[in-house]
């Protein structure tokens, strides 16, 4: 079985949104308080998702670029709500 094309696009997003993900498992699993992300930490999100879309574009899939518009879409929406909760 060969690798898709553009393999490692595919690869640095599964990495950077799992360890966003897990992060966030971790510390409601620990029933901590979760804080806001660093800025260096959204920003490198914010470029995964759009690295998604890059990919879902590229390899004609549009249902992982779908998928990629909904990710970002709820980081979104938990942002506003963590930046609501603020004021």
């Amino acid at each position: 079985m060969a690798l898709p094309a553009y393999w490692w696009l595919l690869a640095l997003l599964v990495i950077i949104q799992g360890a966003f993900f897990v992060r966030m498992g971790i510390l409601r699993m620990r029933r901590k308080e979760l804080h806001s992300l660093s800025r260096l930490a959204a920003i490198m999100l914010f470029g995964s998702g759009v690295a998604g879309l890059m990919y879902g574009v590229v390899q004609r899939d549009p249902l992982f670029f779908l998928g990629q518009v909904c990710l970002l879409f709820l980081y979104h929406v938990m942002q506003k709500r963590n930046d609501d909760g603020k004021e």
